[in-house]
């Protein structure tokens, strides 16, 4: 589905998902940089993702490629849908620390046929820190065209909060809204991450949208969940986005990964 006025959520917090690959994700920072290795100077991971849309009942694929430092992440990524619409982009975020008020993260993404957009995130969580923490965050794009693959808006407003605690993970609570469009965009995500036995990891994003495509369209709702699984240098990501961008199209995704 090609669509308008979105970002793929390039973050300020961390893909848009999904990164990403996933800009979006990361406006919230529930996919955090991975950590180096002694050998490393940059971690590197590589996802190829297929989307089915209910309506068209066609299969989309995406390929990305992100590598971290400690403070600076960067990825691209190849979209093509069965319409043959492709999309090429690219992006960069960067976290500057605060001594005791957290960090500031910055993000900007461009994409082939025009696409600009840029976010900046405060999140109050320091490192090492127990306890609850603020997210505020503010995204602008050019409006060109662009195919968004977390299905939040990105000319928007980012406010919410984590609780974090060592035995029991990350519990992550935030809203995306429109500020711009006038589209009475809105996504609310709750979100969990933590560890697991085996070396194994567990994210669950339940996640709730309501508002038009455009102005003058009429508002849906519906409901999500997108599940993560980590398990050493494998990842399997699976989710069901109930109007997806909005729209009338439900949308089954599965992405496999790999860290190398």
């Amino acid at each position: 589905m090609r669509i308008k006025r979105f970002a793929a959520g390039s973050v300020l917090a961390g893909l848009l998902t999904t990164t990403a690959i996933y800009a979006s994700q990361d406006r919230a920072n529930i996919d955090p940089a991975d950590p180096l290795k002694p050998e490393q100077v940059v971690a590197w991971k590589a996802m190829l993702g297929s989307y089915r849309d209910s309506v068209t009942h066609s299969n989309a694929t995406d390929m990305n490629l992100r590598g971290n430092t400690k403070d600076t992440k960067f990825w691209l990524g190849y979209y093509q849908d069965p319409n043959n619409f492709t999309q090429s982009r690219a992006g960069v975020e960067q976290s500057a620390r605060l001594a005791s008020y957290g960090q500031l993260i910055s993000s900007l993404q461009v994409a082939s046929g025009g696409f600009v957009g840029g976010s900046i995130t405060w999140d109050g969580k320091q490192d090492n820190v127990d306890g609850l923490s603020p997210l505020l965050g503010l995204g602008r794009t050019n409006v060109k065209t662009y195919y968004n693959l977390n299905f939040d808006p990105n000319d928007s407003v980012l406010w919410g909060g984590t609780f974090s605690q060592r035995q029991l993970g990350q519990l992550s609570f935030y809203q995306i809204l429109d500020d711009r469009l006038k589209t009475s965009q809105r996504v609310t995500h709750l979100v969990w991450r933590g560890a697991m036995p085996n070396a194994m990891g567990l994210t669950v994003d339940a996640f709730a949208r309501s508002g038009a495509s455009e102005v003058g369209e009429p508002k849906v709702k519906g409901n999500g969940l997108s599940v993560t699984l980590d398990l050493r240098d494998y990842f399997v990501r699976m989710a069901y986005d109930q109007r997806a961008n909005f729209t009338q199209a439900n949308i089954m995704r599965l992405a496999l990964g790999f860290r190398f």
